[in-house]
């Protein structure tokens, strides 16, 4: 009689963008170069290396993966000097520490002929006034934050909590609402949300066998919508990152 073969990990980490990025997940923050700053950071590549990741999934487009392997290969040889970036700051070094040949880039950016956040908010702004000034004050507001006093290891971490992670969704299920009769147009955004999720899925499980542990580090927004899809394939186990930054 065979054994069952146990399903593949994967934990997916949350972070804010260290760069400026137009997403609705924004932070202002400050020299993240800064040695205090760097501690910090390396606090967390710490935590997140015990998990031992065979391999390491990145927020970059899949076309540029071999620009992104460059860079990292030039990582490793003390040739490039890492850029105030969550893929340099955290997968680079993470990567690199454990020895590995290389990382992997697993997004998608292109456009499905949809409206871009913008003319959504725009639109929800002349025609929903009262709708727009609601998801304003109760999720967008939220996420012009600061780091402040607090540390790049408990701002990761407060962004992997259950409950930081459904208010990220429940922000887009807001604006699927934005429209009028049939005109849908927060949903013109939203599906192109979620077909950048299903890519980001889709190309996470094929870099991911049977006795990988992968490491995903990404934009905390994204955290639920891969997250379930990868536990509703029942093919993968998805991992707390919490387990491990404590």
């Amino acid at each position: 009689m065979s054994m069952k073969q146990e399903k593949p990990l994967i934990m997916i980490v949350g972070t804010f963008h260290m760069r400026y990025t137009p997403d609705l997940q924004r932070m202002d923050f400050d020299d993240l170069l800064a040695d205090s700053r760097q501690q910090e950071i390396h606090k967390v590549v710490k935590k997140l290396k015990k998990f031992k990741p065979s391999k390491v999934a990145l927020e970059v487009v899949k076309s540029e993966e071999d620009k992104l392997n460059h860079e990292f290969h030039q990582y490793r040889e003390g040739e490039l000097k890492l850029e105030v970036d969550e893929v340099h700051q955290l997968g680079f070094r993470i990567a690199s520490d454990l020895h590995h040949e290389k990382v992997h880039a697993v997004d998608w950016m292109d456009t499905i002929g949809n409206r871009g956040l913008g003319q959504v908010f725009e639109w929800a702004e002349k025609n929903q006034p009262e709708y727009f000034r609601y998801i304003n004050e109760n999720y967008r507001s939220n996420h012009e934050l600061s780091i402040g006093k607090k540390s790049v290891y408990d701002i990761i971490r407060s962004q992997n909590h259950e409950s930081f992670i459904e208010k990220q969704h429940e922000m887009y299920m807001a604006i699927a609402r934005i429209g009028s009769n049939e005109e849908y147009i927060g949903i013109d955004w939203i599906r192109w949300w979620y077909q950048r999720n299903l890519i980001l899925y889709y190309n996470l499980t094929q870099i991911t066998s049977t006795s990988d542990r992968t490491l995903l580090i990404i934009g905390a927004a994204h955290v639920h919508l891969v997250t379930q899809f990868l536990k509703e394939s029942n093919s993968f186990s998805v991992v707390n990152p919490l387990d491990y930054l404590t």
